[in-house]
C-alpha cells in the first residue's frame, strides 16, 4: 500500500500538468498592424470649394484609398489595469486613375497621388477587464499631431511634393487572443517575448488641413459619415 501511495505521489509531481508557475516576461510596448479605407476631403479646401471645382472626385471618383498602417508603442508607464505609452505610426495608400484630356475625356496615362500618413501618439489602453476580470477586451484611446507627406505623378504634369500638418483623435476595442489557447499563448511569450496578441477594431478622427492655414491640401478622412474613418488590426503587446 506504501508503496503504490509513493508511485502515485511520484507520478502526479512528474506530471506535465503540475507545471511551474508562469511568470511573463517583461512588457515594453505594442506593435500594431492595421488596415482601412481612407478617402479625403480634398474637394473641402476653401480655395476650391469657393470656386465650385472637385478636382479629387473629377479625377478619381468616389472610391476610396486603402490605408496600411503600422504603429509602435512603448509603455512608459504601467499602472493596475492600464498602461500609458507614447508611439509612432508610418502609413501609404495611393488613388489613381486615367488622366483627363482638355475635352473630358480619359487619356491613356495615369494620375496618381500617393499619401504617406506619419503620427506621433499618446496612448491609453484599459487592460483592467482582461488582467483583474478574466475579460478578453481592451479598450484604447489615442491622441496625436500627424504630418501628411503626398506626392502627384503623371497627368501630363511635373510631380508635386508637399506635406500637410493636423491632428488626431480616436480610439477602439481589442480582443485579447490569449484565451483561444493559454497555454499556446505562454509558450509564445516565453519564447519570442510576446506578452498578448489581439485583433482590433479602431476608429480615427484625423483633420489633417494644416491647422486652418491657406495653401495645403486637406487630407481629413470622410469615411465615416463624413467623420474619420476605422480600421482593422492585429497588434502584438511585448
Amino acid at each position: 500500500m506504501r508503496r503504490a501511495l509513493a508511485i502515485a505521489v511520484a507520478a502526479f509531481a512528474l506530471s506535465p500538468t503540475v507545471a511551474a508557475a508562469y511568470i511573463p516576461s517583461p512588457q515594453y510596448g505594442v506593435f500594431e498592424l492595421k488596415f482601412g479605407p481612407y478617402t479625403p476631403n480634398v474637394d473641402d479646401e476653401p480655395a476650391i470649394r469657393d470656386s465650385g471645382g472637385s478636382p479629387y472626385s473629377d479625377v478619381f471618383g468616389n472610391d476610396s484609398m486603402f490605408l496600411t498602417c503600422i504603429e509602435v508603442d512603448w509603455q512608459f508607464l504601467q499602472l493596475e489595469g492600464i498602461n500609458l505609452g507614447v508611439g509612432g505610426s508610418l502609413g501609404f495608400m495611393q488613388a489613381y486613375a486615367k488622366s483627363k484630356t482638355e475635352s473630358g475625356g480619359e487619356s491613356a496615362d495615369y494620375t496618381v497621388l500617393n499619401v504617406m500618413p506619419f503620427a506621433l501618439l499618446a496612448v491609453i489602453r484599459v487592460d483592467a477587464l482582461a488582467d483583474l476580470a478574466n475579460v478578453p477586451l481592451v479598450p484604447f484611446f489615442k491622441v496625436g499631431l500627424d504630418w501628411y507627406l503626398w506626392w502627384i505623378l503623371g497627368g501630363g504634369q511635373e510631380s508635386q511634393t508637399a506635406g500637410t500638418m493636423g491632428w488626431q483623435i480616436g480610439g477602439g476595442l481589442m480582443i485579447q487572443l490569449d484565451w483561444i489557447d493559454r497555454m499556446t499563448a505562454r509558450t509564445f511569450d516565453n519564447e519570442v517575448g510576446v506578452n498578448h496578441s489581439y485583433l482590433f477594431f479602431e476608429y480615427t478622427y484625423p483633420q489633417i488641413e494644416g491647422f486652418g492655414r491657406d495653401g495645403y491640401m486637406y487630407l481629413s478622412a470622410t469615411d465615416m459619415g463624413g467623420s474619420g474613418t476605422w480600421a482593422l488590426g492585429l497588434a502584438l503587446e511585448f
